[in-house]
């Protein structure tokens, strides 16, 4: 839906923190909001099972389970 990516791509700009949980962050044009955010000023933080292209934009990575990682990273 065009209007969900334009909203997307505009709140991503406005973040200060991008949290990408799960995804390979390689679909477009989604996966363009996280350097958008970052060349906002965003914090940017992944969490992923595998390494992503996009990690070497990120403040942290987390790999490993998700079902394992996220809960603790909500608690936080």
């Amino acid at each position: 839906d065009p209007v969900v990516i334009d909203r997307a791509m505009a709140v991503s700009t406005q973040a200060d923190l991008f949290l990408a949980v799960g995804s390979s962050l390689q679909v477009y044009p989604a996966a363009n909001t996280l350097p958008r955010a970052r060349a906002s000023g965003a914090r940017v933080v992944i969490v992923n099972a595998e390494e992503t292209q996009m990690d070497r934009l990120a403040d942290a990575v987390v790999n490993g389970s998700i079902s394992d990682i996220l809960p603790s990273v909500c608690r936080a």
